[in-house]
């Protein structure tokens, strides 16, 4: 069990150590890369802004509000 202690912390040294051949500034490249579909909103695509589009234009036509309406 130490033996895979050490390989494992041998191994994060030469990553993440001041020795390491990767700098700082690629790490939070990776980072970022991993995390960029949550850090950034997808756009829709056309067929969803129609299908919303077409959703709310139909709410408001079918929609039981009485503003105009009046009351007896």
């Amino acid at each position: 069990m130490e033996q895979y202690l050490d390989t494992a912390s041998t191994v994060t040294k030469a990553l993440f150590g001041p020795e390491s051949g990767i700098p700082w500034w690629a790490w939070i490249a990776v980072i970022v890369a991993v995390f960029w579909k949550v850090a950034v909103k997808e756009p829709k695509s056309a067929r969803e802004a129609a299908n919303e589009r077409d959703n709310v234009m139909l709410g408001a036509l079918f929609s039981d509000d009485k503003k105009g309406k009046k009351k007896k």
